[in-house]
C-alpha cells in the first residue's frame, strides 16, 4: 500500500499505471487487481491510508473541552497545519481526486465524523457564550480551517511567489494562526 500511496501522491489517479506500481512494488498485476478489483478501489485504498494516518492525530482533538474554548481557532489551525506537514500525501492526494476522480466517492462521506461531531458540540457552546458568531455555521467555520491549511500547504510555491514569501515561513505561519484567530472569533482582539 505504500507504494500506491506514494505512487498516486505522485502521479494522480490519471498518471498512475498498475504496470509501474506491480513493478515497482515488485508483485504481480494479476495480484493487484484481485485483491481490489480495479484502479479506482485501488485509489480508494490507499486514500483511506492516508486518511486513516491523519485522522488517527485527530484523536488528541476529542480531549479539547470547554476550557480551551478560546483558543479553539488557534488549536484547530495550529493541528491541521502540522498533519498537511507530518502527511504530505495527504493533500496531495486529496488535490489528484478533486482534479481527476468523476464522482464523489461515497467512503468519504463521514470520514471526519469523529472530530467533527465532538468539535461541532463544542463550537455550538462557544456560540452560545459569544465566542464564535451565531451566524457562521459549524460547517462554515471547519471548511475555512480545513481551507486555509490545505492552500498553505498545497500551495507554498506559488503562493508564496505571488501572495508572500513572509507567509511560508515558521513566523509567518504563527502569523496567519493569529490573524486568523482574529478573523473568526468574536473575542479576539
Amino acid at each position: 500500500m505504500a507504494t500506491a500511496v506514494r505512487l498516486f501522491a505522485r502521479d494522480g489517479f490519471q498518471g498512475t499505471r498498475i504496470d509501474d506500481l506491480a513493478s515497482t512494488a515488485k508483485v504481480n498485476r494479476q495480484r493487484i487487481y484481485a485483491y481490489f478489483g480495479n484502479k479506482e478501489k485501488l485509489f480508494e485504498a490507499a486514500m483511506l491510508e492516508v486518511f486513516a494516518k491523519a485522522n488517527a492525530e485527530d484523536d488528541k482533538l476529542l480531549a479539547l473541552s470547554e476550557k480551551e474554548l478560546p483558543e479553539l481557532t488557534a488549536i484547530l489551525l495550529q493541528h491541521y497545519l502540522e498533519v498537511h506537514r507530518r502527511h504530505p500525501a495527504l493533500h496531495r492526494m486529496v488535490g489528484w481526486a478533486n482534479l481527476q476522480l468523476k464522482k464523489p466517492s461515497v467512503w468519504m462521506q463521514d470520514i471526519k465524523e469523529k472530530s467533527f461531531v465532538h468539535l461541532r458540540q463544542l463550537y455550538r457552546v462557544g456560540q452560545a457564550r459569544g465566542i464564535f458568531s451565531e451566524r457562521v455555521s459549524f460547517d462554515v467555520y471547519i471548511f475555512t480551517l480545513l481551507a486555509v491549511t490545505y492552500f498553505h500547504s498545497a500551495n507554498r510555491i506559488t503562493a508564496a511567489q505571488t501572495i508572500s514569501r513572509e507567509l511560508f515561513t515558521e513566523e509567518g505561519g504563527k502569523s496567519l494562526v493569529e490573524q486568523m484567530t482574529v478573523m473568526l472569533q468574536n473575542t479576539a482582539n
